[in-house]
């Protein structure tokens, strides 16, 4: 019998944090909320689930923000 990894045919460097890691960034990007996010991955603060991934998210809602915008005409935001 072979391992996990290879009867899922993952590839070599991939490892179960990666997915931990996936969720949290899929989660957060579809809305849900950093309480609930945090509590499922058992992070010990929401505070801290958002230190390490605000940060992407804030860059995202930024380029959603731009796009909006261009969409209705305005050049810039305020």
């Amino acid at each position: 019998m072979g391992t996990l990894r290879a009867g899922l045919s993952l590839p070599d460097d991939f490892r179960i944090h990666d997915l931990r890691h996936g969720y949290v960034t899929d989660a957060l990007d579809a809305g849900q909320n950093p309480v609930e996010v945090s509590a499922n991955v058992r992070h010990h603060s929401p505070g801290y689930t958002m230190e390490r991934y605000g940060k992407r998210r804030a860059a995202g809602a930024k380029k959603l923000a731009a796009s909006n915008a261009s969409r209705v005409g305005l050049s810039t935001l305020v």
